[in-house]
């Protein structure tokens, strides 16, 4: 049983959606056309703020390799699915997935 359980990655996948969904709420994908110089810090302060939690959950759960995996790909999935573009899935993963692998 205790197998079948380090294997269940249910709750983590809604975590990662929740983080995702909360950055489409704070950041649109429509936004992602913004020149103005005030956007780059914004987005950097959301992705510091989501990092954060993404890293209290990794010290309450006990994620290892693979789940931290899972994690950065069902993020970078909902993400696609809320309409960003490649580069910003890309940055933003990069910047979760980073966070969690540093102890």
């Amino acid at each position: 049983m205790g197998i079948l359980k380090a294997l269940d990655t249910r709750e983590l996948e809604e975590f990662a959606t929740a983080l995702a969904v909360d950055l489409g709420r704070r950041f649109p994908p429509a936004s992602e056309a913004r020149t103005d110089p005030g956007v780059q810090h914004q987005v950097d302060v959301i992705l510091q703020g989501l990092a954060a939690r993404a890293a209290r959950y990794r010290t309450q759960h006990k994620l290892g390799i693979y789940k931290k995996a899972k994690l950065g790909n069902t993020f970078r999935w909902k993400l696609k699915e809320l309409g960003y573009s490649s580069a910003f899935i890309q940055r933003a993963t990069k910047q979760i997935v980073t966070r969690l692998a540093i102890k």
